[in-house]
């Protein structure tokens, strides 16, 4: 199908979340994002953006770690605590150190622990779309021959659905270290009204956040999290592309064409084995 009419005909379904197309290049994936920006961000409006999220499987739903079974939100303290106390021998790796016992120190422990891979409130994505369709075609085996997908979110529209305008100016994406934040969403937190969460901005305190381009959705400290796509509104601030299952390793040649790998989104030691290969593999000194 043209991807045009593919576009059009994904965008006028009623589903509570658009899927408005299925991508089998890297290409066609970029002209789907052109398509859907014209779509939602008025012309001239250059406030606007748009930020991303893969998952390697399209089924799956948008609800941070914490939030999947069997954990929940209150074990948020049980692991910070126990993130802290590992943590601090190796301290000197962790820039910069979070100062103690202040608001800040939680969230900045607490993004720490996101990049580590420890379960928290926090949900990644990234301003860039490339390192989304990365993270949607580097699939766990129990996805191999599904879909995978990239969420497309537009921050500015889910803190109006959240009211978080009434915070903050209007258009304008907080930063964790701001009072209405640790108001709303800290761990002395009210019981919100409202189980949506909000788009912030987080400390760039690790290599990681700078290389991914990372922003965040935080979800409000209850027990029960509710996935960002099923709120009845999701619609209005989120949609969907599929990644086609038959053509990831086609794209996964593509993105490493272009300098999309994980060494360039995890810019550390644990990955240098694995670009060494690569470039090894590609100056042909391998017999």
């Amino acid at each position: 199908m043209n991807i045009d009419a593919e576009y059009r005909k994904a965008a006028t379904e009623s589903s509570p979340v658009r899927t408005i197309g299925r991508a089998g290049s890297v290409q066609q994936y970029l002209r789907i994002i052109d398509m859907a920006f014209k779509d939602i961000c008025p012309p001239n409006n250059k406030k606007c953006e748009l930020w991303y999220r893969g998952q390697p499987d399209a089924k799956f739903d948008l609800i941070p770690k914490i939030g999947r079974k069997p954990l929940d939100p209150e074990l948020e303290i049980v692991y910070l605590s126990k993130f802290k106390s590992l943590a601090i021998p190796d301290v000197q790796c962790v820039p910069p150190y979070p100062i103690a016992d202040n608001s800040a120190a939680y969230w900045h422990w607490l993004f720490l622990m996101q990049h580590y891979g420890v379960p928290t409130r926090l949900m990644d994505w990234s301003r860039d779309a490339f390192v989304a369709l990365f993270f949607s075609i580097d699939q766990l085996p129990s996805s191999v021959g599904n879909d995978a997908a990239v969420w497309v979110l537009s921050p500015v529209k889910l803190n109006e659905a959240f009211s978080f305008y009434s915070f903050v100016k209007p258009g304008y994406i907080p930063n964790i270290d701001e009072k209405p934040v640790n108001t709303l969403f800290g761990p002395n937190a009210n019981i919100l009204k409202t189980k949506k969460p909000a788009a912030i901005v987080g400390p760039i305190n690790n290599p990681r956040i700078l290389a991914q381009r990372g922003v965040f959705t935080v979800f409000p400290h209850t027990k029960k999290i509710v996935p960002l796509n099923m709120f009845n509104d999701a619609s209005d601030y989120l949609f969907k592309i599929s990644i086609a299952s038959e053509s990831i390793n086609f794209i996964k040649e593509q993105l490493t064409r272009y300098g999309i790998t994980r060494f360039s989104l995890f810019p550390d030691l644990c990955n240098i084995t694995e670009e060494i290969d690569l470039q090894v593999k590609r100056e042909g000194q391998l017999p």
